[in-house]
């Protein structure tokens, strides 16, 4: 069965700082039966906008967007992504850390249900393995 995708509101629209666009919809997954199903949230009017996001959010919506912009070869190192964004390149390394996180803590970030953790704790030197990631956040890994 194909998962259908319903949109609630209009789409709230962010302009980064080297121009690039991100179209944030409220949309939500949920599982069911053992499928992805995607649809609204519960409550539209507490969707997330640009202003509601923790660090922490903006922080790994950050570091997915600077790992794209290393994969599709826009830029050739961390290096040339802090001189473009007026930062330093070990805390470009660090906050792309955050997207080898395990996917549980992803979405605990995306939620704001994962405990209250620093994020230099998270992107410097996560452990390799998913459950010593959850172990170190304090999440304990689904059985």
């Amino acid at each position: 069965m194909k998962p259908m995708m319903k949109i609630a509101g209009s789409p709230n629209i962010i302009v980064t700082s080297d121009g690039a666009l991100t179209v944030i919809l409220p949309v939500s997954i949920t599982r069911r039966a053992g499928r992805k199903r995607i649809g609204v949230p519960k409550d539209v009017a507490t969707a997330a906008s640009a202003s509601d996001l923790t660090s922490l959010q903006r922080a790994l919506a950050r570091g997915y967007r600077w790992r794209g912009m290393l994969e599709s070869g826009e830029v050739a190192s961390a290096k040339e992504i802090a001189e473009r964004e007026s930062t330093d390149n070990s805390y470009v390394g660090r906050i792309i850390n955050l997207t080898l996180l395990a996917p549980e803590i992803i979405a605990g970030i995306l939620d704001d249900t994962v405990p209250d953790v620093q994020i230099d704790r998270l992107g410097m030197s996560p452990p390799l393995l998913w459950s010593d990631q959850l172990a170190v956040v304090g999440m304990s890994p689904a059985p």
